[in-house]
């Protein structure tokens, strides 16, 4: 069963919700992010950082909880661009005490032909 994901402009970050084997399922967890992302409409969305570093794990383990792993921000970044959205923390919006943490900030990148330097190639 793949998590439920929504993604807010409010400060209120994505939430999902997850049978017992779903941390593990990183797949699934994408599949929720790519949904939800695909769903929204701003061009900013924050993510709570458990969901996105189930998502993708890394292979260290996470020194500050033992409820998620640490998240890959590389394997993370590179999917993100590839489906128009940069990443990066938001600590300013992490609660206290969550400070290592933080949610996940995306924002929509502009359109390829903007980001290439439009306008005529020549050969």
């Amino acid at each position: 069963m793949a998590p439920e994901t929504g993604i807010s402009t409010e400060g209120n970050p994505m939430h999902a919700s997850r049978s017992a084997a779903a941390p593990r399922d990183s797949r699934a967890w994408q599949t929720a992010l790519d949904r939800a992302l695909a769903a929204h409409d701003s061009e900013d969305a924050f993510a709570h950082y458990p969901h996105v570093a189930f998502a993708f794990p890394s292979s260290s383990p996470n020194p500050y909880s033992r409820e998620y792993p640490l998240l890959n921000y590389r394997e993370l970044k590179e999917w993100a661009t590839s489906r128009g959205w940069r990443v990066r923390p938001a600590p300013e919006r992490a609660p206290e005490g969550e400070e290592y943490s933080p949610p996940v900030r995306f924002t929509r990148l502009p359109p390829r032909a903007s980001r290439d330097g439009a306008g005529p190639r020549y050969h």
